[in-house]
């Protein structure tokens, strides 16, 4: 089966937390000289596409930017390529930014952006042949808008949560999950389906364990298919993704909602909004 890759348009709408051990790009509220962009890649996908992705990095004090490539499920949190690139000006765009700065044929996976200064980055990944022809562009972000786990400091379950709401049931609609480690540890959870009163649903429940190493991610792909919903159509589904307890790292999450016959595609951004109204913080 083709890579089902997932399509992404990042809103950066979340309040930054305290820093965790996985962190290390600068203060929060200051310019960040780490910045993760979640989802890249190049190669096939589904229905005969074929992806590519552009990267836009932004340095107004110049200095030099490393690139690195993590690729999907990689085994450690070593990148599988790095570019070092001197900024002769403020913004550099590279073209194919797999093939042409990591020398790579094809890979799924994230781009870890650090500079010697503050450091901005756009990235764009869209197919170029096929019936499957779409894609986005969006912010790479810092590593302190990701969600982490205290380990005993929460005042509620939820704050080490991630939920997904607003997904769109099969046979239409198929959804993935992408769950990014955006720290240098490896992090662990679980993704659960659940109804729209948060019980399981009327096919049962389905629950999806993860493990990820430092930097890497891993999809789930149509994480809907086969769950029937209680109500109605089941457009009041959610998908609940947490980390273990004890778990020292952090995690960004998005969703992506595609209609199978349009490739019509909407993103979704993980809400870790606590049921007594705080952010999920570390």
């Amino acid at each position: 089966m083709p890579f089902r890759f997932t399509v992404l348009l990042l809103t950066i709408a979340l309040a930054a937390h305290a820093q965790g051990p996985g962190y290390s790009g600068g203060p929060i509220g200051m310019a960040s000289t780490e910045l993760i962009a979640p989802v890249a890649g190049r190669g096939d996908g589904a229905q005969g596409s074929f992806w590519i992705t552009d990267l836009w990095v932004r340095c107004p004090l110049l200095g030099t930017v490393t690139l690195e490539f993590h690729p999907m499920d990689s085994p450690s949190a070593a990148p599988l390529a790095t570019a070092t690139v001197t900024m002769t000006q403020p913004v550099i765009y590279f073209a194919d930014v797999i093939k042409s700065q990591f020398h790579l044929d094809s890979g799924f996976g994230s781009i870890v952006i650090r500079g010697s200064n503050p450091v901005g980055g756009t990235i764009r990944t869209y197919t170029k042949f096929g019936s499957g022809a779409y894609g986005s562009a969006f912010t790479a972000m810092p590593s302190s808008l990701s969600m982490g786990y205290g380990g005993g400091m929460m005042t509620d379950d939820d704050e080490h949560r991630y939920y997904l709401q607003g997904i769109l049931p099969e046979p239409q609609f198929r959804t993935n999950v992408m769950i990014t480690n955006t720290g240098s540890v490896p992090i662990a959870g679980t993704v659960e389906i659940l109804d729209a009163d948060g019980s399981d649903p009327l096919s049962g429940p389905k629950s999806l364990p993860f493990s990820i190493q430092g930097y890497s991610a891993h999809q789930f792909n149509d994480v809907l298919a086969g769950v029937t919903s209680r109500y109605g159509d089941g457009t009041g589904l959610q998908i609940r993704i947490e980390m273990d307890g004890g778990t020292r790292g952090m995690m960004l999450v998005l969703g992506s909602v595609t209609d199978n016959t349009t490739n019509d595609t909407y993103t979704i951004m993980g809400s870790m909004m606590g049921v007594g109204g705080r952010p999920g913080m570390m």
